[in-house]
C-alpha cells in the first residue's frame, strides 16, 4: 500500500519513478477521477515576461556585498527563476533612508543610507541576471530636492534597468498610527496633490522616468482612483497583499483560499482594463510581520506560493513581488523566498520551490486557460497554460492534508506529457523539499533529476503536494 510516508520518503531519496505511484492507465474507474475539461481555446491571461520578483526593504539595496555579481549564490538563485524579472526596494524602510553619493552606506531598519556604490553595485547586479527594478523614494518623511537628486543618480546608473519609481508605501496609512507620516484624516485627496507635485518635479528633473503608484497596503479604492485620474503620471498601478497576520496566521489560512481576494483581483484587474494601466502586486507574501514560524518557513509556504501566484497571473496581474530577506524589524522574514544566514550566505527557504515550480509552469506557456472539474470534496486547485491557444500545461496543487486526487486531464488533448513533482517529507516541514526530483544546492543550483513520464491521460496527485504537467502539444 502506497502511504503519504512512504510516498514523500521516497521522493525525498530521489528515486522517484513511475513506478512509485498507482497504476492510472486507460482501464482506470473515471467515477473517482477529477476530470478536468477546457472552457474554450480564448486565453484569459498571459503572464508578462517580467511576471517573476522578489520585494526588498531599502536596506537590502544599501548593503554592499548582497546583490552584487561577487555573490554567486544569490545570482544564481534569481536565475533558476528566469531571465526576466523585477526587484522592488522600498517598505517601510523607504521612509527612514536618505541618499549620498559619497556617504557611508548604513543598512539599519531605521538609519539606511544608499550610496553611489551601492546603485553601481546593483546596476552590475541586474545587468548579470537580466531583471530590473522598481525603486521607492522617501516620499513619507523625506522631501522634493533630496528626491530630485536620488532620483537623477538612480536614473543615471540603472538607466535601462529601472522599471519604474515609486513615491512612497502603504500611502494610504500615513494619517494612522503612533507615529503618523502626516495629519490625521491624510486623504486620498491630499496625496493626490502631493503626488502631483513631486512627479511634475521629477519628471523635469529626469525626462522619460516612468512611475509604479500608489503603493497601497491593501486599499483597492485609492488604486481604482489613481487608474481613473492617472493623466500619464502613472505607468503602473501597484499594491499590497499578506493573508493575515503574523500572530494570528495560521497553517488552515495557508492551504485554504481567502474569501475576499477574489473580488480584490476582480477590481484591480478591471481598474487595469479600464485606464490601460497594468497593476502589479509589488509588497507580498503569507502573513505580514515577517511570518508565522513554523508556518511560513514550511512546504506549506511552497505550495501556498505557487498556488497564489498562479491565481494572480490568472487572474489579469501584470507581476508579483514576493518579499523577502531582512524586514523593517532587522530581521529575516521567515518567509523569504531567499534565507540569510547574517554572514553572507543565502540559500533557498521553502517559499522559493513554490516560485521554481510556477518558473517552470509558466515559461514556455505564458497563456492561462480557463477550465472547469468537479474536485470531489478534495481541497485543490488546477491551472493550465500553454501558447498559441493550445493547451501545453497543468498544474495541480493538491492542498488537502488527507485526500488524495486521481487528475483525468485527457480532455486537454496533451501529448508526450511529463511530471515534475513539488514534494516534502510532511506538509509542516521545514527542510527536504523537492521540485522535480532536486533540492536547490547551498550554491544556488537546481536542475531536474526526475521528469516521469505519464502517457495515458491520468495522474495521481498525493495529498499536500503539486505537480506540473507539460508536454509538446496536442495530439
Amino acid at each position: 500500500m502506497l502511504t503519504r510516508r512512504n510516498f514523500l520518503s521516497a521522493a525525498v531519496r530521489l528515486s522517484a519513478g513511475v513506478a512509485m505511484f498507482p497504476a492510472i492507465n486507460g482501464l482506470a474507474d473515471l467515477s473517482t477521477s477529477i476530470v478536468v475539461r477546457p472552457q474554450g481555446s480564448r486565453p484569459v491571461a498571459s503572464v508578462p515576461a517580467n511576471f517573476m520578483g522578489l520585494g526588498y526593504e531599502m536596506s537590502s539595496a544599501a548593503r554592499l556585498g548582497l546583490l552584487s555579481t561577487r555573490n554567486r549564490p544569490y545570482r544564481q538563485l534569481l536565475g533558476n527563476l528566469g531571465p526576466r524579472g523585477v526587484l522592488r526596494f522600498g517598505g517601510i524602510v523607504s521612509s527612514f533612508t536618505r541618499y549620498d553619493a559619497n556617504g557611508v552606506v548604513a543598512a539599519e531598519a531605521k538609519n539606511t543610507v544608499i550610496t553611489r556604490a551601492s546603485l553601481e553595485q546593483l546596476r552590475e547586479f541586474l545587468d548579470a541576471t537580466g531583471w530590473t527594478a522598481i525603486w521607492s523614494l522617501n516620499f513619507g518623511r523625506g522631501n522634493l530636492n533630496d528626491a530630485v537628486i536620488e532620483a537623477r543618480d538612480v536614473a543615471t546608473v540603472l538607466e535601462s534597468r529601472l522599471e519604474a519609481i515609486e513615491l512612497g508605501n502603504e500611502v494610504e496609512e500615513y494619517g494612522s498610527g503612533k507615529a503618523p507620516l502626516r495629519r490625521r484624516g491624510y486623504s486620498y485627496e491630499d496625496y493626490r496633490a502631493e503626488y502631483a507635485t513631486w512627479h511634475a518635479a521629477l519628471v523635469q528633473a529626469v525626462p522619460g522616468l516612468r512611475f509604479a503608484a500608489p503603493d497601497t497596503a491593501s486599499s483597492v479604492e485609492w488604486v481604482e482612483r489613481m487608474a481613473a485620474d492617472a493623466h500619464g503620471e502613472v505607468q503602473l498601478l501597484t499594491t499590497h497583499y499578506y493573508r493575515g497576520g503574523q500572530q494570528q496566521g495560521s497553517l488552515d489560512q495557508l492551504m485554504n483560499p481567502d474569501s475576499a481576494l477574489k473580488s480584490k483581483l476582480e477590481r484591480l484587474t478591471q481598474a487595469a482594463r479600464q485606464s490601460g494601466i497594468p497593476w502589479r502586486m509589488c509588497e507580498t507574501n503569507s502573513f505580514f510581520g515577517g511570518g508565522r514560524p513554523g508556518v511560513s518557513d514550511t512546504f506549506a509556504g511552497a505550495l501556498w506560493t505557487l498556488d497564489y501566484m498562479l491565481l494572480l497571473a490568472q487572474s489579469g496581474c501584470s507581476g508579483v513581488n514576493m518579499e523577502t530577506g531582512l524586514n523593517q524589524l532587522g530581521f529575516v522574514s521567515c518567509y523569504s523566498p531567499i534565507q540569510d544566514d547574517g554572514k553572507g550566505h543565502n540559500t533557498a527557504g521553502m517559499p522559493y520551490y513554490g516560485m521554481l515550480a510556477f518558473a517552470a509552469a509558466t515559461s514556455q506557456t505564458p497563456e492561462m486557460f480557463p477550465v472547469e472539474y468537479d474536485a470531489r470534496g478534495v481541497n485543490l486547485a488546477m491551472y493550465v497554460l500553454g501558447i498559441h491557444g493550445r493547451a501545453r500545461t497543468l498544474v495541480v496543487v493538491n492542498r488537502d492534508s488527507a485526500r488524495d486526487a486521481h487528475i483525468a486531464f485527457a480532455a486537454l488533448e496533451m501529448r508526450d506529457t511529463k511530471a515534475l513533482r513539488l514534494v516534502a517529507p510532511a506538509l509542516d516541514s521545514s527542510t527536504s523539499a523537492r521540485f522535480a526530483g532536486s533540492a536547490v544546492d547551498p550554491a544556488g543550483h537546481w536542475g531536474p533529476t526526475d521528469t516521469e513520464e505519464v502517457r495515458d491521460g491520468h495522474v495521481f496527485v498525493p495529498h499536500s503536494s503539486a505537480i506540473v504537467l507539460r508536454s509538446k502539444g496536442p495530439k
